[in-house]
């Protein structure tokens, strides 16, 4: 059945009817039925036609009418496509699970895992307080957020703080899931985050700033990666703990969350005294690091000849036979030609500026005086600032070049290219510090301080997942550039009359790759609302 307009001539004009019709079969041909006719169209009164369409809607359970522009109503657009597909990977790295388990046996009257969640994803779109938070919340969809207050992200930190070890270890435990993760070899750095004010006592204390902020006080954040830059442990000290400290510390954590035996370590200079090195040596385990390059060693081992092996462009290796050091230790010194050449000429600027102000009479600034890069050029003795013409020399010998100190028995090229990978964890500490902005830290007690900083490197380890899901399929951006694209994805809870829908924006090119890259389906593109919001309400 249905509604056809027939054409009628009369005279010299051309009116058309409309009628409802049926089809029916008559020998084998197809023929229509005429079951009433409503009149001619021009003539037709629209408000019948519409009272005539409403009662036959009642008859279509699911068909809904119209009458106006007031029978629709929506509620407004939230993004969703990023909170969708990071909620499916939460999911799947078992943190919801191992979250929804903490909650038994507690007295808890909140959705701890969505309160979580809600401060860990909050961290990777709208970095910043818990009430900035629920602001991010307004304009997102989020499952189970809904009724999340101040006071539960605040209560979700406490619980946090006494059981991160056991949502980090369901982290780790879900990651091997999702991507390849290579802990054969462990790279570990360490950084400094200031406070804003005093801090907590006994965590917030003066030290050495990597921020160039002694005047704030600070706590030491060590963090591990795997070779591939995933997070897989982290530990917080006060702001005055020394860098040799910190690695024993760091190491303790791995030995606690890496399922291996002994994975080899690569850490920085500095990061470690010979004799935490000698105690890390005798429990058996296997590093890669930087020597101090004005030790009487490391001079030693740069003056040694021998031809160096091109390894690539920007790095050429040998390896070298010293006396003495730690046992089975070996010494390889690293070339980089590029350096090299930016080394001599910013050399060459600082020591030009230095002899002119010398030669002139005119003195050296006393900023210039404090700087590292001056001091190591000049003398003083007396009052008097001199240029050090031997130190000149010999600053020349270190242009480019580096001396790494291993116990492995990895071939030099590979000591080397392994050294090298630390720049994923200064990239971890670049992200942390800027676009997930770990600090400053406005915390007052320990336990929250230190689930802040939990908060911070889960969304981080969250990140390098998405990124390395995306590498993996060669879609040729990053992993904030991917959450962004999916973050233009809206979803809108639209009533018809009595009708309520869920209405997805349309998903593009480029949002379809990213949900295939993370291996995760898209929202539904329309479904039925559970509750129709009031036409008040929307």
């Amino acid at each position: 059945m249905f509604l056809k307009r027939t054409r009628v001539r009369s005279g010299s004009r051309v009116y058309t009817y409309a009628q409802v019709v049926e089809s029916y079969w008559d020998h084998g041909r197809p023929r229509h039925r005429v079951l009433f006719s409503l009149g001619r169209i021009d003539q037709l009164d629209p408000g019948m036609i519409a009272r005539l369409a409403k009662s036959l809607a009642q008859l279509a359970p699911g068909v809904t009418i119209v009458d106006g522009a007031e029978d629709v109503h929506a509620r407004g657009a939230k993004a969703c496509g990023h909170t969708w597909a990071l909620t499916a990977l939460w999911e799947g790295l078992g943190l919801a699970r191992c979250l929804r388990e903490l909650t038994q046996g507690r007295r808890i009257r909140f959705d701890l895992e969505a309160a979580v969640r809600a401060m860990v994803l909050a961290r990777l779109s709208s970095p910043g307080s818990e009430r900035k938070v629920l602001a991010w919340l307004d304009g997102v969809e989020l499952p189970g957020s809904d009724g999340l207050r101040l006071q539960h992200l605040y209560r979700a930190l406490d619980v946090m703080a006494r059981e991160f070890p056991r949502v980090e270890a369901a982290y780790l435990g879900g990651l091997g899931r999702l991507v390849e993760v290579d802990a054969s070899l462990c790279l570990l750095d360490t950084t400094s985050v200031s406070f804003e004010g005093e801090g907590p006592d006994g965590l917030a204390e003066y030290g050495y700033s990597r921020d160039k902020r002694p005047d704030l006080r600070q706590r030491v954040l060590g963090v591990m990666t795997s070779r591939e830059g995933l997070p897989l442990g982290h530990v917080v000290l006060p702001g005055s703990t020394v860098d040799g400290n910190t690695l024993v510390e760091q190491v303790n954590v791995l030995r606690e969350h890496v399922p291996l035996t002994r994975p080899v370590l690569v850490f920085d200079r500095g990061m470690v005294s010979e004799r935490r090195l000698a105690e890390l040596i005798a429990e058996g385990w296997k590093y890669i690091a930087a020597a101090r390059l004005r030790t009487k060693r490391a001079r030693a081992a740069l003056a040694q000849s021998g031809r160096y092996k091109v390894v690539a462009e920007n790095l050429q290796v040998k390896e070298v036979q010293v006396p003495g050091g730690l046992p089975g230790e070996r010494l390889i010194v690293c070339y980089n030609p590029v350096e090299a050449e930016r080394d001599r000429r910013e050399r060459d600027g600082m020591v030009a500026k230095l002899r002119e102000m010398v030669g002139s009479g005119q003195g050296v600034p006393k900023r210039l005086l404090r700087s590292v890069a001056a001091r190591r050029f000049l003398t003083i003795r007396g009052g008097t600032v001199a240029l050090d013409e031997a130190r000149i020399e010999e600053n020349a010998r270190y242009d480019g070049k580096w001396v790494l100190r291993t116990n492995t028995v990895l071939p030099p090229h590979e000591v080397a290219q392994r050294y090298k990978g630390l720049w994923r964890i200064e990239r971890a500490f670049r992200t942390l510090k800027s676009p997930l902005e770990i600090h400053p830290v406005y915390h007052w007690t320990q336990r929250r301080v230190r689930a802040h900083v939990g908060v911070c490197v889960l969304a981080y380890g969250i990140l390098r997942l998405v990124e390395r899901l995306v590498e993996n399929a060669a879609l040729g951006m990053s992993g904030e550039d991917a959450l962004r694209t999916l973050e233009r994805m809206t979803v809108d809870d639209t009533v018809v009359g009595g009708l309520g829908l869920r209405v997805r924006s349309d998903l593009t090119t480029d949002q379809q790759r990213i949900f295939d890259a993370l291996h995760v389906s898209p929202p539904p593109r329309v479904e039925p609302l559970v509750a129709n919001p009031s036409r008040d309400s929307a």
